[in-house]
C-alpha cells in the first residue's frame, strides 16, 4: 500500500537533497521545502522562488539562452554588465517571474487542502496539474510578473535609466513574492502540521 508514493518521493527527495548541497535549490524557499518534504503525505518537486532574467531570444526556443539569471535581487550594473555584449540578431528580453511551487499529495484530499491554503493565502493560480494514482500534483504560483523587450537587432531600446528603474521594480516584486511564501509557509504549518 502507497509503495509506489514511497518510491517516488524517496527519488525526488534524493534528487533535491543533491541539488541543495550544491547550492543549486533558492534561499528564499529552502525552508518550505524541508518543511514540505518532512510530512509524511507530500514531497516537492521542480520549485523556484521567483527570479530576474534576461533571456536572449533569436526566434527559435531551441537556441534560446540566457544573458543573465537571478534568484534574488538584482543589482541594476549586473544588467548592464550582461547588456554589454548584444547578440546582432533576435530580442532581449528583462523579465521577472514569480515563485513557483510544485507539491504532490498522496490523496486528492491532501491535494485539495494544499489548494485551499494556497488560495487563502493569496495565491491566484492554484491547480491540480497531475491526476495518477497516488500521485497528485498542485502547481502554486502567482500572477505577478514582467516581460519587457529591452534590445533588439543588436541595439538596445532603452536607456540605462530604465534599466535601472525595471532592476528595481522587478527586485520589489522578488520580495513581494518571498513575502508570499512566507505567508505560504506559515499557512501550511497551521493546516498541514
Amino acid at each position: 500500500m502507497h509503495k509506489r508514493f514511497i518510491n517516488q518521493k524517496a527519488y525526488a527527495l534524493q534528487r533535491y537533497y543533491q541539488a541543495k548541497n550544491l547550492g543549486e535549490v533558492d534561499e528564499g524557499i529552502i525552508s518550505l521545502l524541508d518543511y514540505l518534504n518532512s510530512l509524511d503525505d507530500y514531497y516537492t518537486t521542480s520549485s523556484c522562488a521567483g527570479r530576474i532574467t534576461l533571456l536572449y531570444d533569436p526566434g527559435s526556443k531551441k537556441q534560446a539562452r540566457w544573458l543573465g539569471k537571478w534568484h534574488r535581487r538584482v543589482k541594476p550594473d549586473e544588467i548592464i554588465d550582461c547588456l554589454k555584449l548584444i547578440p546582432s540578431d533576435g530580442i532581449i528580453w528583462f523579465r521577472y517571474e514569480s515563485p513557483i511551487l510544485h507539491v504532490v499529495a498522496r490523496t486528492v484530499d491532501k491535494a485539495q487542502t494544499v489548494l485551499y491554503v494556497a488560495r487563502e493565502a493569496g495565491y491566484k493560480r492554484v491547480g491540480l496539474q497531475g491526476l495518477k494514482k497516488e500521485r497528485f500534483l498542485v502547481e502554486i504560483c502567482d500572477t505577478e510578473r514582467v516581460d519587457a523587450p529591452i534590445a533588439e537587432e543588436g541595439g538596445l531600446l532603452v536607456d540605462d535609466k530604465y534599466l535601472k528603474h525595471l532592476a528595481l521594480y522587478c527586485n520589489k516584486r522578488y520580495v513581494k513574492g518571498n513575502e508570499k511564501i512566507a505567508a505560504l509557509e506559515s499557512a501550511l504549518r497551521r493546516n498541514l502540521g
